[in-house]
C-alpha cells in the first residue's frame, strides 16, 4: 500500500503548517476542533471549511498539490471537479483527499456543514506553535455533530458537555 494511503498516518501539525504556511484562510471543524474546546480525543484527519474566495481557492489548491492530496473513495477519472484546480473547489462541494500528512477533509457548506461566512461570525482563534488556527464555535460544533448522529458524533457531544460543566464550575 503507498505509504499516502496509509490510514494509521496522520500528522495534524503538519496538515495545519501546510496550510498555514500556504497562507490558506480555513476553519478548522471536526475531531481537532473538539479538541479545541476540550474533549481531547484521538481523530484520524483534519477536517477544515475553507473560505471560498477565488484567491484563497487558489492558494488552497497549490497546497493541496504540494502535499500530493488524491481523492479516496472515488473513482477521480471521471469527477468534474478536482480538489487541486481552484476551478473544482470553486464548483462547491466537499473532499475527503489522502495526503502526505494524513487525511484531511475539505467541507464547503451542504448538509450539516454550515457555510464559511457563518462559521466565521463566531470563530474561535487560538495560537498553536506559532500558527494563529481559527476554529468553528462551541455551538456550531454541537449543531454540527448533532446532525451527524454518528456514535463518535454523539460521543463527542457527551464529552463537550462533561469540559464544559468542569470548566463552569
Amino acid at each position: 500500500m503507498s505509504d499516502i494511503l496509509r490510514p494509521d498516518r496522520f500528522d495534524g501539525r503538519a496538515l495545519l503548517r501546510a496550510l498555514v504556511d500556504g497562507g490558506v484562510d480555513f476553519i478548522l471543524v471536526g475531531g481537532l476542533a473538539v479538541g479545541l474546546h476540550g474533549a481531547v480525543r484521538a481523530t484520524k484527519d483534519a477536517d477544515v471549511v475553507p473560505n471560498p474566495e477565488r484567491a484563497n481557492l487558489e492558494r488552497l489548491a497549490a497546497v493541496l498539490r504540494a502535499i500530493g492530496a488524491r481523492q479516496i473513495g472515488v473513482d477521480t477519472e471521471f469527477l468534474p471537479n478536482q480538489p487541486t484546480d481552484p476551478d473544482g473547489l470553486k464548483a462547491g462541494g466537499s473532499f475527503q483527499l489522502a495526503t502526505e500528512h494524513g487525511q484531511l477533509d475539505v467541507l464547503q457548506g451542504g448538509g450539516a456543514i454550515p457555510d464559511f461566512s457563518e462559521l466565521a461570525a463566531e470563530v474561535c482563534e487560538t495560537l498553536f506553535e506559532g500558527m494563529r488556527i481559527r476554529y468553528c464555535s462551541l455551538r456550531h460544533l454541537r449543531q454540527m455533530k448533532g446532525a451527524a448522529g454518528r456514535p463518535v458524533d454523539l460521543r463527542d457531544l457527551e464529552q463537550l458537555d462533561v469540559a464544559h460543566r468542569a470548566n463552569e464550575g
